[in-house]
C-alpha cells in the first residue's frame, strides 16, 4: 500500500475466533485471546477480527497491547478474569501445552458493516479466512478499509463512528 511515494509494511493480522469470544472481544468482556502458540506480532498491531462459520464474517478489529507467554498457570493466574471461558474450557484449551500465549487487546471496535467471506473473495481474489492468523498483504488490508468502518462497542465507547485508518498507523482511531 502507498501513501504518497511512501510504501507501508502492512502489520495487519487476521484472526478467526468463535463467534461468542468475537462478541465478548468487541463488548469489552474479553480483553485477552488466548492461542496455544506464540503469535510473533508487535505491539500496536490491528488485529482483524474473523468469526468462524456460521458467522463467517469478519466482524471487528483490536489492537495488541502486549504478548505474554508463559506457561498455562501462570496465565490462568495473571488473566483468568479477562480471557472469557472457564477454568475447565481453559485447561481443555491448554491439554498437552508447556506454554501459552495471551493476547493482550485494547481499542476493539466493530467492522460496520461486517464483512461477509464472499465480499472479501470478491474484492480479493484466492482470499481465505486463517485457522490459526495470518498477516495480510497490502492488498488485503485496502480491500477491509474501503469496504468498512468501524464502531466502539461496550464500556470503551469514545466516539460513535470512526473511519479506520492507513495500514501501519497504530494510533488509528
Amino acid at each position: 500500500m502507498k501513501r504518497g511515494n511512501q510504501v507501508l509494511d502492512c502489520r495487519d493480522i487476521l484472526i478467526s475466533l468463535a463467534p461468542a469470544y468475537t462478541r465478548a472481544i468487541l463488548e469489552g468482556r474479553k480483553t485477552v485471546e488466548l492461542r496455544r502458540r506464540r503469535i510473533n506480532v508487535n505491539n500496536g498491531t490491528r488485529i482483524w477480527l474473523y468469526s468462524k462459520v456460521p458467522t463467517g464474517r469478519v466482524e471487528g478489529t483490536a489492537r495488541v497491547q502486549r504478548i505474554h507467554e508463559a506457561d498455562p498457570k501462570g496465565l490462568w493466574s495473571k488473566y483468568s478474569d479477562l480471557v472469557g471461558i472457564s477454568r475447565a474450557e481453559f485447561d481443555e484449551y491448554f491439554q498437552g501445552c508447556s506454554k501459552g500465549c495471551a493476547i493482550v487487546l485494547d481499542r476493539a471496535k466493530a467492522v460496520v458493516p461486517s464483512l461477509d467471506l464472499e465480499t472479501m473473495r470478491n474484492k480479493v481474489s484466492g482470499f481465505h479466512p486463517p485457522q490459526f492468523f495470518k498477516r495480510l498483504d497490502a492488498e488485503e488490508v485496502k480491500a477491509l478499509l474501503q469496504t468498512s468502518s468501524s464502531k466502539h462497542l461496550g464500556r470503551r465507547a469514545s466516539r460513535p463512528y470512526a473511519r479506520v485508518s492507513a495500514c501501519l498507523d497504530a494510533n488509528a482511531s
